[in-house]
């Protein structure tokens, strides 16, 4: 018996760095065609996440490496992720995971202008905490990597 694909009533955030996303989804575009969709790749993730025990344990085993540099604001490095873009997006979706889970422990962890900036973010954006601590990421991240020039 096939297993169905799961229904999710709540959204599910990958948590991936800028450029493999564009990478994943060059991939998607190649391999599926432009109607594929976050959504279409969500559903083929948890398939083979269920029925393969080795995807399983390395996305697993790799979003577990990855985890504490992805989710470390201070950290411009996003980690070293895999080159198929299929296990990166796997990764992507199980950080998100982790993240739903786990968003708690990272705010109690962040400065308090991170927080602030955060705060604002979610009340002037409309989006989730989820989704503007991803973005709040992000932003760290490329603002640690390219500073603006100190002598502007």
């Amino acid at each position: 018996m096939k297993p169905s694909a799961p229904d999710f009533s709540w959204p599910v955030w990958a948590v991936l760095p800028p450029l493999v996303i564009e990478r994943i989804e060059r991939h998607y575009d190649i391999l599926y065609g432009k109607g594929f969709t976050g959504s279409d790749a969500l559903t083929k993730f948890c398939s083979e996440f269920i029925t393969d025990a080795g995807f399983r344990e390395r996305i697993q085993t790799r979003a577990k490496e990855l985890q504490p540099v992805v989710f470390d604001s201070q950290d411009p490095s996003w980690g070293l992720w895999p080159i198929d873009p299929e296990e990166c997006a796997g990764i992507g979706f199980f950080l998100g995971l982790v993240l739903e889970s786990s968003i708690n422990d990272y705010l109690a962890d962040l400065a308090e202008p991170s927080l602030a900036f955060l705060e604002e973010g979610v009340v002037n954006s409309g989006k989730s905490l989820e989704e503007t601590f991803i973005e709040m990421l992000i932003e760290f991240k490329s603002l640690a990597t390219d500073p603006a020039d100190p002598a502007e």
